[in-house]
This record gives C-alpha cells, sequence and structure tokens, in this order.
C-alpha cells in the first residue's frame, strides 16, 4: 500500500467512525426525548428519578438495577409479574404498601423508549463523573491520528536506502 492509498484509508476510516457515532447517537436522542415526554406525562405522578420515593421506588439507576426484559413486563403488564408472585415485584408491591403498579397500555415502542430515556438518564450521571462527552470527539481523532502516524512510520521504515 502506498502513501498516498494509506492516507485514504485513514481519512475514509475516521470518516466512518465519526458518522456511526454521530447518527447512533441521534437515535438514541430522539427515542430518549420520546421517552422523556412519555414519563412527564404518565409516569412522574408515582416515580421520580433520584428525588427519593412517591408512590412507587425512585428509578434512578434501575435499567443497571434490573435485566432489560424485566424493566420491559413490569412497564408494559405491571399486574402479570404480581400475580407470578416476582419476587422482586412483590417487594416492590410491599415496599408501595399494597399499592400495585397500574398498566399504562404502552406500545412496545414507547416502553422502549421510556427505557431509553432512563438508560441515558444513568449515562448522563456516568458521564459527570467520568470523561466529559464533549471530549470523545477529540479522544477518537487523537487515536485515530496515532494509528495513522504509526502506519506512516512503518511504511516509510521500510523504504531501503542504499548509503555509500
Amino acid at each position: 500500500m502506498s502513501f498516498k492509498h494509506s492516507t485514504q484509508f485513514w481519512a475514509v476510516a475516521l470518516a466512518m467512525v465519526v458518522a456511526v457515532i454521530y447518527l447512533g447517537s441521534i437515535q438514541y436522542s430522539k427515542a430518549a426525548d420520546s421517552g422523556e415526554q412519555i414519563f412527564q406525562s404518565r409516569c412522574t405522578a408515582c416515580h421520580t428519578i433520584g428525588k427519593g420515593k412517591l408512590v412507587g421506588p425512585d428509578l434512578a439507576g434501575v435499567t443497571s438495577r434490573r435485566e432489560e426484559s424485566w424493566l420491559i413486563r413490569q412497564i408494559k403488564e405491571p399486574d402479570s409479574l404480581v400475580a407470578e408472585n416476582d419476587p422482586v415485584a412483590m417487594q416492590l408491591l410491599q415496599e408501595a404498601n399494597g399499592v400495585p403498579m397500574v398498566s399504562l397500555g404502552l406500545s412496545d415502542a414507547e416502553v422502549a423508549a421510556v427505557i431509553a430515556y432512563l438508560k441515558a438518564i444513568e449515562q448522563q450521571a456516568e458521564v459527570a463523573t467520568g470523561l466529559p462527552s464533549e471530549y470523545l470527539p477529540t479522544v477518537i481523532v487523537s487515536i485515530v491520528l496515532l494509528i495513522g502516524l504509526t502506519s506512516v512510520g512503518l511504511i516509510v521504515g521500510r523504504k531501503k536506502v542504499d548509503v555509500r
């Protein structure tokens, strides 16, 4: 591979990485925005996120404490989990003084959007304690640049020089 082709390869690779990150964050952001609207209109009467228990439990960190399949069932059909004597659902029912979660009649897409919103809230909390998200493009560009410069060095280093 010549230097020109190597440069073109790394430029295309960098463009693809940036596009994937950007487009993925747009899709996730749309779902989280939709989920926030649903959460605000349907869930805030009983739940908070990080502000303590209301009728139902505080949902801060719920996506890391519970499996997504369980969350989907709990949001979509909470009465069936109680009917099955699911241990977590029974504990939540006891903590809510016997007041069961009502079925909200949400579609699968709405449930997924609410879960995406809850995950986005958790990621924001993690980012607040870790590397700020605005540094991510700089970190990615730096890594790609280091790989590119290393490749250039290796390619240039292979040249045979006749020293007389």
